[in-house]
């Protein structure tokens, strides 16, 4: 009997090379939210470490300067804060893309085992067959 031969193997051959690459895609998309958020976390560090020390004695160019300082650094924590906020949109659509993608190969390779199966029982059932065929001719050449 010929060999299983599953006729959807290019489809299901593409479709896991989909999901293969939408998995690198949200990997990515991870690591540049990660990123994001780190640079967001070191931004909110300095502002902190921006403020005028006690005790000291402070002059008013240095208040300027301090002040202008954290005004610019503060802007800068807003600005990460969109780019982290658009980076987790861009991390759920990959995520939405990646979970569509691994459905779709799923369903090609459920419907690739199911007709394995079914090939599987036609082998046993023709062998089966097989061997009462010489059964019976061994039978009746015995007579």
């Amino acid at each position: 009997m010929k060999r299983f031969r599953f006729r959807l193997q290019r489809v299901l051959d593409i479709r896991e090379q989909i999901r293969d690459e939408l998995r690198q895609e949200l990997a990515l998309r991870n690591q540049e939210l990660a990123q994001h958020v780190r640079l967001l976390n070191e931004l909110e560090e300095e502002f902190l470490r921006t403020g005028l020390r006690e005790g000291g004695i402070v002059t008013a160019g240095e208040l300027v300067m301090t002040g202008a300082y954290s005004a610019r650094v503060k802007q800068l924590i807003v600005d990460q804060a969109v780019r982290v906020e658009q980076a987790k949109v861009a991390v759920t659509e990959a995520q939405e893309r990646y979970i569509q993608a691994n459905k779709d190969a799923k369903a090609i390779e459920m419907l690739k085992d199911k007709k394995r199966e079914q090939y599987n029982e036609e082998v046993l059932k023709e062998e089966g067959n097989q061997l009462d065929e010489l059964a019976i001719q061994r039978a009746s050449a015995k007579q």
